[in-house]
């Protein structure tokens, strides 16, 4: 019997009819929000002034909200715009999160994006942004405004520290107090939940706190410094002590149909039942694990909605959980009562309780129209004849996931949590201090307790601060106490609702996995199976975890996946990197001129490997060939040298395609970069115009390996073009293409009106442009994969985890290499340096100096935009190089440096660099002022003078170099001239500008 088939359906009745109220009651709630108007996809709207846009849909029954790229629809998900599905656009500005966007008088509201053209432009998402980014300093900067957050603001505070708030919500409060939107009012609190929040913020304001509503924190950069959106302006928030308390999201349960609209959390009904007084749907089934899902039914039923059923996946507490209740009881009382009085209610309003019992699909087309559930055995596997319910809204709630992003992108150090699913946990002590100095995280985005546990952790962190600023702030035994009774309370209720373990096997193939990309469980699973089986892995070859929810709903389950299917346990650096931002922000609002400077900075190259494999390679290992490197130039090395029938080994210190291949931006260039002509070049531009005949071969290359392997490389050649906006610049670009119509490259100078007919998007201060026909992209992430699995069909053999330590030459002419790896040794007929930026290294085991450096770059992707460009866009006088990718996404690089992080043993994006490549691009493509920039990261580019070097090296018989810049598009040509010089003993090129002996 498949998810789909239900012979044996058990369909449960409505117990009581009801007439659906959208708009929930209360004795004590009134609606206080004037009523306005506004259009959603031309249908006039009926809403109150002072809810969200999402609020005002779902009152009016409207659940369909963005498109997918496939033509599906979504709809509200999490509720707290951490999903980003419930995307619609705002009289002309794109991508506004609907569950956070006030809805307004006279609002035009779409679905889709702008076309991006003249009469249907992207309109700038902030105002114009001034010169510099504005600052604010304090002593304790407090990242979220939920318990923790306040908690921590107010100790701070007293104390007599200068504090700051910043938090993204319209309202302080958190996911947990969820205090009423100004759509409505209350003489009094309606509940104790509310009473407490609504106490809690007036106390943290009147202490003086400085708190900023709807400010979006979108990178930690350092312990003292955040970059953050304040009324849609940069600015730059530098601290004395750092408190994040981000809290957390709900996990995601893949199930056929969780994408559907009118599947959301258990949060975003409450959310909208809580704080804007609306029903999440007429016929509301709830699902999940935990007393939320009880506390949402029972609110829903007393407003007046119709709630279907609660499933539990945990089982009925019995005398067999007397040891844990007793333990609630005697820590919660209240709480305990609480739970209680949810499920009288449900009983008296004819709701069934389903224990032991989870769904397993959703149907529906536009949006839901019935669920299927099973019971579940103690193993939690399916148990019973399904069960089908007539529902069109679906909460789920099956427990959560700290908010670690920022944490993260700091170095905190972190540990994994196998409960449900799966999650990475901030390390702490009690007040929330890290292994960072002078940062806390506190509440349930450093690991998971409950609202009591986050007033109390949040307490200790702000009073820790103050007293690490000098200022005087007792210890206090009361909040300790009060820590030590909420966890032990925390932990009966997780042993009172301890859920069947989590099973991946039984998610069908057509699953989906990662809602933003549209990836199922069967891709992955495919992925797996071919021995991609790393999340960076699995991300280059699938784009998982590449859409604007940045992983949030997907890894935590591909790392599950991977491990249910490999064994391994998931390590915390085997996670998405982290990387700003944190979360989708606004491009245009970031950036600001930079100097200029030439070609690229060269930095330290360490070791910045995380294998997986460890385990020693079988015994007695040789190849005819080498290649140490299993970047996109080993991978043509491959590919060509076993075309030659030759016996060839790669290995690699990492995975394959995971260091400089893996991060690139995927440019295809012919012509010379900007900075290498003129006075900006290296070695005066010789080097760089010896290359230039080897692009066009190796593009054509490129082409012919596509046609090779059967699959989609995604390469465009659609020409390239670089821009000038000064008299200056255009003598520049004609200089440089007259210099390369020498070399044989095809390029000529256009102006300005050519330009902008040929890219009609770009600005219109642009003076002209230096066309290149034969320039283009190709995606990186597909490439190198797809070039290694046809060079293993062809007998290549790829070794992972393989950090070669040293390189012993055997005695005679033609005795080869001994190779020592971490996983053993490897005799070698030949060797083949392809080790990139880190080449020099080992060029030194050998004796041989190889003058390579490293330059750590960083480049930036919006979302998916309309088409915009078509050409590879570069600039004559600035480090740009821009492109649109198939997914839609802008991808903006050109030498912008990173920096490497000795602590967290990566290199990332620098504040200073994402600032100055979006001022660049926003004046190139004004469109990028309309986007959001969805993640920045850092690749690695090699420095050498210009020109690749190829070839043997003089003194070393058997020892080759396979080394440059510009690696994407010129591995393959480098790849075959190696392997021709190999094979036959000579290129069919001049190799004599390429060879290492220029440098000898």
């Amino acid at each position: 019997m498949t998810e789909l088939t239900y012979t044996c359906s058990i369909r449960i009745p409505n117990t009581k009819s009801k007439i659906f109220l959208s708009r929930l009651s209360h004795p004590s709630i009134a609606a206080s929000g004037q009523p306005i108007r506004f259009w959603y996809d031309g249908q006039p709207i009926d809403a109150l002034d002072g809810e969200t846009i999402a609020a005002s849909l779902t009152a009016a029954g409207i659940a369909p909200l963005r498109p997918t790229r496939g033509g599906e629809r979504r709809g509200i998900y999490c509720g707290m715009g951490a999903c980003f599905e419930c995307l619609v656009t705002v009289d002309g500005q794109a991508s506004q999160r609907a569950c956070l966007t006030k809805a307004a008088d006279g609002q035009q509201v779409r679905s889709a994006m702008p076309a991006g053209t003249a009469d249907d432009p992207l309109r700038a998402l902030t105002p114009p942004a001034d010169a510099e980014p504005a600052t604010l300093a304090c002593d304790v900067l407090v990242i979220g405004a939920g318990p923790a957050g306040l908690a921590a603001a107010l100790a701070a505070r007293r104390a007599g520290a200068q504090v700051i708030v910043l938090d993204e919500r319209p309202q302080s409060g958190g996911q947990f107090y969820k205090p009423l939107a100004p759509s409505h009012q209350a003489a009094t609190p309606a509940d104790r939940q509310f009473a407490e929040g609504l106490a809690l913020e007036r106390e943290v304001r009147a202490s003086g706190v400085v708190v900023h509503q709807g400010a979006q924190v979108w990178a930690a950069f350092s312990p003292t410094e955040v970059g953050a959106l304040l009324g849609g302006r940069a600015h730059v928030v530098t601290c004395g002590q750092l408190v994040v308390a981000p809290g957390a999201y709900e996990r995601p349960v893949p199930f056929l149909g969780w994408t559907l609209p009118g599947v959301m959390t258990t949060g975003a009904g409450q959310t909208l039942a809580r704080a804007y007084r609306v029903a999440p749907g007429q016929r509301v089934l709830i699902a999940g694990n935990g007393p939320l899902n009880l506390q949402l039914a029972a609110e829903l039923v007393a407003g007046g909605a119709h709630v279907v059923a609660v499933l539990e996946s945990a089982a009925r507490p019995t005398l067999r959980d007397a040891r844990a209740l007793i333990t609630a009881a005697r820590t919660a009382p209240d709480l305990l009562w609480q739970g209680w009085h949810y499920l009288r209610t449900l009983r008296a309003h004819g709701v069934p309780v389903l224990w032991r019992h989870q769904v397993t699909a959703a149907t529906g087309t536009d949006r839901v129209a019935g669920v299927v559930a099973t019971a579940l055995d103690a193993a939690g596997r399916p148990e019973g004849a399904p069960l089908s319910f007539d529902a069109d809204t679906l909460c789920l709630g099956y427990g959560f996931i700290p908010s670690t992003e920022l944490a993260r992108m700091l170095g905190c150090a972190h540990r994994t949590v196998d409960r449900h699913v799966g999650h990475l946990a901030t390390i702490t002590r009690e007040d929330g201090a890290t292994s960072l100095p002078g940062v806390f995280v506190v509440g349930d985005g450093a690991d998971l307790g409950g609202a009591r546990v986050a007033l109390a952790r949040g307490a200790l962190a702000g009073a820790s601060a103050a007293r690490a600023l000098g200022l005087v702030a007792e210890a206090s035994p009361v909040t300790l106490a009060q820590l030590h009774q909420a966890e032990r309370f925390q932990q009966a209720l997780w042993s009172l609702y301890a859920a069947p373990p989590v099973s991946l096997a039984c998610v069908s193939d057509g699953t989906l996995l990662c809602r933003c990309e549209d990836i199922t469980f069967g891709s992955v699973r495919a992925q797996i199976r071919a021995g991609r089986d790393t999340l960076a892995a699995l991300k280059r070859n699938t784009r998982l975890g590449m859409g604007r929810c940045q992983g949030r709903y997907c890894a935590v389950t591909a790392a599950r996946l991977v491990g249910e299917m490999t064994g391994r346990a998931p390590e915390p650096d085997q996670y998405f990197a982290p990387r700003p931002p944190a979360r989708p922000v606004p491009a245009g609002a970031l950036g600001f001129e930079k100097p200029e400077w030439g070609g690229h900075k060269p930095a330290i190259t360490p070791n910045l490997a995380r294998p997986v494999v460890h385990g020693a390679l079988p015994a007695a290992q040789q190849a005819d060939v080498v290649v140490i490197g299993a970047g996109v130039l080993g991978a043509c090395l491959g590919y060509y040298l076993s075309k030659a029938d030759q016996d060839v080994m790669v290995i690699d210190r990492d995975e394959l395609n995971l260091q400089a291949s893996g991060a690139n931006a995927g440019s295809l260039h012919v012509q010379l970069l900007s900075f290498d002509f003129g006075a900006k070049a290296q070695q005066g531009g010789g080097p760089a115009a010896d290359t230039l005949p080897l692009g066009p071969m190796s593009v054509r290359l490129w082409q012919e390996i596509e046609a090779d392997c059967g699959e989609d490389l995604e390469i465009k050649i659609t020409g390239g073009l670089m821009v000038a906006d000064s008299e200056a610049g255009m003598r520049f670009i004609e200089a440089k293409a007259a210099l390369e119509r020498s070399r044989g490259i095809d390029a000529h100078v256009i102006d300005g009106a050519e330009l902008r007919r040929l890219s009609p998007a770009l600005s219109g201060a642009l003076l002209g442009a230096e066309l290149c026909p034969m320039e283009g992209k190709i995606n990186p992430l597909r490439a190198t994969y797809a070039v290694a699995a046809r060079a293993a069909r062809r007998g290549a053999r790829f070794e992972r985890g393989c950090n070669v330590t040293a390189i012993e030459r055997l005695p005679g002419n033609a005795a080869g290499f001994l190779v020592q790896t971490s996983r053993g040794p490897i005799r070698a007929g030949r060797i083949v340096n392809a080790s990139g930026a880190w080449s020099s290294t080992v060029g030194d085991m050998l004796g041989v100096r190889i003058p390579v450096k490293g330059a750590p770059l960083q480049m930036i992707v919006t979302e998916p935009a309309p088409p915009l460009v078509d050409h590879l866009i570069a600039h004559a006088d600035r480090h740009l190089s821009l492109k649109q990718a198939a997914s839609g996404g802008l991808i903006i690089g050109g030498g912008w440096t990173a920096a490497f992080d000795a602590g967290m043993r990566l290199n990332r994006a620098e504040r200073a660099s994402i600032e100055g490549s979006l001022w660049v691009a926003r004046g190139v493509l004004p469109a990028v002022s309309g986007l959001h920039m969805v993640r920045s990261w850092a690749g690695m580019n090699v420095n050498i003078d210009g020109a690749p070097i190829l070839g043997d090296v003089p003194g070393v018989p058997g020892f080759y170099n396979a080394v440059t810049s510009n690696g994407y598009t010129l591995a393959p040509i480098a790849a075959w001239l190696v392997t021709q010089l190999m094979v036959h003993g000579h290129a069919d090129v001049d190799l004599r500008p390429f060879r290492i002996d220029r440098f000898l």
